[in-house]
């Protein structure tokens, strides 16, 4: 589908995603503008939309190659060889906002998306954000070790009460932005989610 733009030079390919995600990071699906990012990247706006058929495809684009960004990363750094699911997952964290601080515009850009709206592309994001939690979660939380659960509690069942969980945080982290519009404070989250794992760690583990 985008033949065009991955046949381009690496160069040209990297001023374009570098603008893109400024854009995206800094307005909102609506308010971002093709223009800019065009300008930004030094090209002209028809040879931006010879690469991306439209506004839509380029946002869409830019998620697909973020999430590949961050799967990557993890799936090279994450020790596969601990097989506790509590520190699996917090290695999973840490390398995510390790990621996060060295670029900071595939943040704000995953944010925003977080909190998108816009109906042109919200169907799309929540298609994409249910295969990635398929997919990814089943590759970093495989072969995990039962030997610590309780008698009687099974690993899968008691994984995806935890995903649940993380889904439920999401959604309050959502409501809470609708409520007072303010950012995502990464720190305070991660604190939250700390405490969160140490409540399961306890219900579950012996």
């Amino acid at each position: 589908m985008f033949t065009k733009f991955l046949a381009t030079d690496e160069e040209k390919q990297t001023r374009i995603i570098g603008s893109a995600l400024k854009q995206f990071a800094e307005k909102s699906y609506s308010a971002a503008s093709t223009n800019e990012i065009a300008k930004e990247a030094g090209i002209s706006k028809g040879l931006l939309f010879h690469y991306f058929a439209s506004k839509k495809a380029l946002y869409l684009y830019m998620y697909d190659y973020s999430i590949q960004v961050i799967s990557e990363e993890i799936g090279q750094k994450v020790n596969f060889d601990e097989r506790d699911l509590f520190i699996r997952m917090s290695q999973v964290a840490g390398l995510k906002l390790t990621i996060f601080q060295k670029s900071p515009d595939l943040m704000k850009f995953l944010e925003r998306v977080f909190f998108e709206e816009a109906e042109e592309v919200k169907q799309e994001l929540e298609d994409r954000k249910k295969q990635v939690a398929t997919s990814e979660y089943f590759k970093l939380f495989s072969d995990i070790d039962s030997s610590s659960f309780k008698e009687g509690i099974d690993a899968a069942q008691a994984i995806n009460v935890i995903l649940w969980t993380l889904e439920g945080l999401g959604e309050s982290v959502k409501a809470r932005h609708k409520l007072d519009g303010k950012e995502i404070d990464i720190p305070l989250l991660m604190e939250e989610f700390d405490r969160y794992m140490e409540l399961l760690r306890m219900s579950f583990y012996k």
